[in-house]
């Protein structure tokens, strides 16, 4: 598989649960982390963003339109600002996002299922 080069400032996970999106910064110290920020964890730095309504928007409704409540999406925001999707994944990991930055994913995600049952 291949993917088109995307010059980044740095890259971001958004967790959408049901209508909330949760997204993270994640700036990346080391060359091969700056590359695709999972080949080094150790390098890392995070920060709680709020991505432009739009792309919150449009998380959601991809969501809704592929039959998702759950999705940790992956993207990359441009040194000029423009946000870039790469993908989501319907079982993507959250919980190392949501203890480095005390974000309540596990509690949205309880509300989503007492809503659901």
């Amino acid at each position: 598989m291949f993917q088109d080069w995307v010059d980044k400032a740095f890259e971001a996970r958004s967790v959408v649960v049901g209508e909330k999106v949760f997204t993270v910064a994640i700036h990346s110290d080391s060359a091969s982390g700056r590359i695709d920020w999972r080949a080094d964890y150790d390098s890392h730095r995070y920060q709680v963003i709020d991505p432009p309504q739009p792309v919150q928007e449009s998380l959601i409704r991809l969501h809704r339109r592929l039959g998702l409540c759950y999705g940790a999406c992956d993207l990359a925001i441009t040194p000029d600002g423009r946000w870039v999707f790469f993908v989501v994944t319907p079982g993507g990991q959250w919980s190392w996002l949501a203890d480095a930055c005390g974000l309540p994913i596990a509690s949205a995600l309880a509300d989503l299922l007492q809503v659901m049952r």
